[in-house]
């Protein structure tokens, strides 16, 4: 026998009765007892299943029509499923759509007739391009076939961004049957559309102030695209993380913005010496402008009343012509010589002589200069 003892005690392999293991497997309970025979526990249950069911056994029609029943209703129960707050259910039948839900405790009917999926909706994707990120969502190493890009002007520009995206709630149904990899697709998408955006454009504005442009418009081609596909995607937000020159010419690139921002920043300051100073001349001219006009104002008054003076002297003088000569005469004399010196000389030699004074010349009494004196000593004493 194969199970021949080998110690000298006997009993097949769970050892000797009553030994020290028990007499079998079950362990012992009390020296030479044997173990339980499975035959009756099997008899033992089927009697009891018979005392349950109605007719004595499942040998009628009605008890198996019970037991399909009640193996029927606990898979239908199997339908019930939970949507979370951030969740979407799609119910299928045979594979065709015919649903969504909303959070909550739903129905559907069960597998294999029925499957439920649930999208999370509420969750921020994000996708790095151009570089790749570790555990804690740090840069860990670039990607140059994807980073670098060609732009406009025929130069090259390292150019990494982020797209941030979610299921569109709306469309859930559209995300769960029409993108087998979305993480892929939208990558795929994003660079191409970074690509045509930046071969519109010159590498200076791209490096300095059209990052959010270039964004926005990235997103709009993007979204566009996916909306296109029927993809059930919204974008959230597409960043620009890096944008640089090439590290190869970076130090030129770096020397070329800071003449350009000198140069800019000559530009700013003439133009704040135009804005000062040209205000100024306007300010100027306008003033001579005004002056002139006044001028004229003037002197078309003035000529105007030398006309309209000429004329009443004219009418007097065709009234009365040797009177008026007479007196233009005098008036002309006495603006002349009232403001000079005058020494009268009598032609006719009768003039008084003496005291030094020549024939013929009559002395006046200098009166100009006895008046102008006084006046001149008074100044001088203030």
């Amino acid at each position: 026998m194969p199970w021949s003892n080998q110690s000298g005690g006997g009993g097949g392999p769970w050892g000797r009765p009553g030994g020290g293991n028990g007499g079998g497997p079950w362990g012992g309970r009390g020296g030479g007892k044997t173990p339980p025979d499975l035959e009756d526990l099997l008899r033992r249950g089927q009697d009891r299943l018979r005392g349950v069911m109605p007719g004595g056994g499942f040998g009628g029609g009605k008890g198996i029509l019970i037991a399909a029943g009640l193996v029927l209703g606990a898979w239908l129960l199997t339908g019930f499923y939970i949507v979370k707050p951030n969740e979407v259910g799609i119910n299928t039948i045979f594979g065709r759509y015919t649903g969504s839900t909303g959070e909550g405790l739903r129905y559907n009917f069960p597998y294999p007739i029925g499957t439920v999926q649930k999208p999370n909706v509420g969750v921020v994707n994000s996708i790095p391009i151009g570089y790749v990120t570790g555990g804690s969502a740090t840069r860990t190493r670039d990607v140059p076939e994807e980073s670098l890009m060609l732009t406009g002007d025929e130069n090259i520009v390292d150019l990494d961004f982020e797209v941030q995206w979610r299921v569109n709630p709306l469309k859930a149904e559209d995300y769960v049957f029409n993108l087998a990899n979305p993480d892929g697709t939208i990558k795929a998408i994003a660079e191409s559309a970074m690509r045509e955006v930046i071969g519109r454009r010159n590498i200076q504005p791209i490096l300095t102030n059209e990052q959010s442009s270039i964004a926005q418009e990235v997103k709009e081609i993007l979204q566009a695209a996916l909306d296109e596909y029927g993809a059930g995607v919204r974008i959230e937000v597409v960043q620009l993380t890096s944008v640089n020159p090439p590290p190869e010419v970076r130090p030129a690139f770096i020397d070329v913005n800071a003449a350009q921002q000198y140069a800019q920043q000559v530009r700013n300051e003439a133009e704040t010496y135009a804005s000062r100073e040209v205000p100024q001349a306007r300010g100027k001219a306008s003033q001579v402008v005004q002056g002139a006009e006044a001028f004229r104002t003037q002197a078309t008054a003035d000529a105007t009343g030398q006309a309209a003076r000429f004329s009443q002297v004219y009418e007097s003088y065709k009234a009365a012509p040797a009177v008026i000569r007479e007196r233009i005469f005098l008036e002309t004399m006495e603006k002349v010589l009232g403001s000079v010196n005058k020494v009268i000389i009598d032609q006719s030699g009768s003039g008084v002589s003496g005291a030094g004074g020549a024939a013929g010349v009559l002395p006046v009494l200098p009166l100009t200069d006895t008046l102008r004196a006084p006046a001149a000593s008074g100044a001088t004493n203030r």
